[in-house]
């Protein structure tokens, strides 16, 4: 089976946003990792790697920062460099959520929000914008072997009691490591841009990376090219709906 090793990021200062992420996030630090640099803590490892990325603004693909007090945060970021977009709110009935989409300092694009009793600043989603989410989140939940997150009855009878169209629950899917790690990944129906160099990706670790590479293609995933440095062999695949990501 698959585990996810690091989430990685496109960059022309590695050093510089490894040190961004690593001050952004409770318990992190900023590593130089053999001309690469990683952001190394409780959570996922960020990895940032010089390379090409296409400038995007909608990025396919993203992260969402949980924390304490969303407005204070917003000004601490500002402080480390970040940029801020817009504050953006969602309402239906009584339920209500509010999000602040900011970039980083090399432009990459990150949500940073307030889940009712967050105790420190972590990465809670990996989200994915697509135009069907369950079918693409469950190619990922089948690829690392990770379950449907239940959706709370209470919650989803709120959404109705508002007015909303059942249909509508079909516009998001969840995933989450069994064993309670985070980030859940999270697919959301939404306009997306089509990079040609994505600014973010996924990679995961294999005990046997080609029979995993052969398990993907059955799921739907599609083989770009299989890479060698040093001692490191990595295959860079597709998913269904396009994302570029790494299996080593």
């Amino acid at each position: 089976m698959l585990r996810l090793d690091h989430i990685t990021f496109a960059c022309e200062d590695p050093r510089r946003l490894a040190a961004f992420w690593a001050e952004f996030l409770d318990g992190y630090t900023a590593e130089d990792s053999g001309g690469s640099w990683r952001a190394v803590g409780k959570g996922p490892t960020l990895l940032f790697n010089e390379m090409e990325k296409s400038s995007t603004i909608e990025l396919p693909i993203h992260v969402d920062v949980n924390v304490p007090d969303r407005e204070a945060e917003l000004q601490r970021l500002l402080g480390l460099g970040a940029r801020l977009v817009e504050t953006k709110s969602h309402s239906a009935g009584e339920l209500e959520e509010i999000w602040t989409v900011m970039r980083d300092p090399e432009g990459n694009g990150f949500c940073v929000q307030s889940p009712s009793n967050t105790q420190g600043r972590f990465i809670g989603n990996v989200t994915f914008s697509c135009a069907e989410p369950t079918p693409l989140g469950r190619f990922w939940a089948g690829a690392l072997g990770w379950p449907d997150e239940e959706i709370d009855e209470g919650f989803l009878q709120a959404l109705r009691d508002a007015g909303v169209d059942e249909r509508e629950f079909e516009g998001f899917y969840a995933t989450r490591d069994p064993g309670g790690s985070r980030p859940r990944l999270l697919f959301q129906r939404r306009e997306r841009s089509r990079p040609e160099s994505y600014p973010i990706h996924l990679d995961l670790l294999a005990d046997d990376r080609e029979a995993e590479v052969e398990r993907l293609q059955k799921g739907g995933a599609t083989v770009v090219e299989t890479k060698t440095l040093g001692d490191l062999t990595w295959t860079v695949m597709r998913d269904p709906d396009g994302n570029p990501f790494c299996v080593e």
